[in-house]
């Protein structure tokens, strides 16, 4: 009987710890949820394969020229927050304002989804002389394996997809042709490099975080370009707003009022090159 009790104690408790480790935890959003900007500033700024000359980083260090660029990422994740009202909007119409009232020009990289789901404000920012578009792929997927939890792009024929349909977006919707492409997550491989170019763009990443991905802090935002920027750097901010980039808008202003003291002119990626 002793012998029996035992066996089924254990036999319990092999029960118990495997519905542990099978019941699955979510304390947190994923990544795939949240996009590529809920990462360490160290991490994504070290994370860019400067390796490649193909791929451009920065501008000349012999100019006071800079460019700033923000994503609009945007995930199957986000996009369902966004359909069932669980999120209000993932654009920060603020960006734009403080852009054009400080007139100083930027580029926008956008995601197909994005535009998809904000056809009118594409068309508008689009027509504003200061800002250029450009690709940020069609989903923010990642090419290249986990990238920060990112959900990966399953094969190269959905890649070149991802980068044909973006392209035809921004035909359709902003009425240009264009030439510039960033990876998400900064994450690619030499192949997709090579399709990339295929297709007739020119991979522009970054050497300036500004870490604003969920960062409640502006002054860290401000100190993280402000600290870093040099001649000819792309920095890299976001667009989406809050919860994902909520302090954005608050720090652009004395970014830009500061850069401009120092003497450093605002550029467009396309002048920068």
């Amino acid at each position: 009987m002793r012998r029996k009790l035992f066996i089924s104690f254990i036999f319990a408790g092999l029960i118990l710890v495997a519905a542990f480790f099978l019941i699955p935890y979510k304390s947190e959003p994923s990544t795939e949820v949240l996009g590529t900007q809920v990462v360490e500033i160290e991490e994504y700024t070290n994370n860019i394969n400067s390796s490649d000359e193909r791929v451009v980083t920065h501008g000349s260090r012999n100019q006071k020229k800079i460019a700033l660029t923000f994503d609009g990422e945007m995930t199957d994740g986000m996009k369902d927050n966004l359909l069932s009202d669980r999120r209000k909007g993932s654009y920060d119409a603020r960006i734009a304002d403080i852009l054009t009232q400080t007139n100083t020009k930027a580029t926008f990289f956008l995601t197909g989804m994005w535009i998809e789901l904000y056809p009118q404000v594409t068309r508008d920012l689009s027509g504003n002389p200061l800002l250029e578009l450009a690709s940020h792929s069609y989903t923010d997927s990642s090419f290249d394996g986990y990238c920060y939890g990112l959900k990966q792009i399953p094969n190269d024929e959905k890649k070149h997809e991802a980068i044909a349909i973006t392209q035809k977006l921004l035909k359709d919707v902003a009425g240009f042709d264009n030439r510039l492409f960033r990876f998400p997550g900064g994450c690619y491989l030499q192949k997709d490099l090579d399709l990339v170019n295929n297709a007739g763009l020119k991979v522009v990443h970054w050497d300036i975080s500004g870490g604003d991905g969920f960062n409640q802090s502006s002054a860290s935002i401000e100190q993280n370009v402000l600290g870093n920027v040099q001649n000819g750097s792309i920095i890299i901010l976001h667009l989406n707003g809050s919860p994902t980039a909520p302090k954005t808008a608050e720090a652009l202003p004395k970014i830009i009022s500061e850069l401009k003291l120092r003497g450093f002119e605002f550029v467009k990626v396309s002048e920068l090159l």
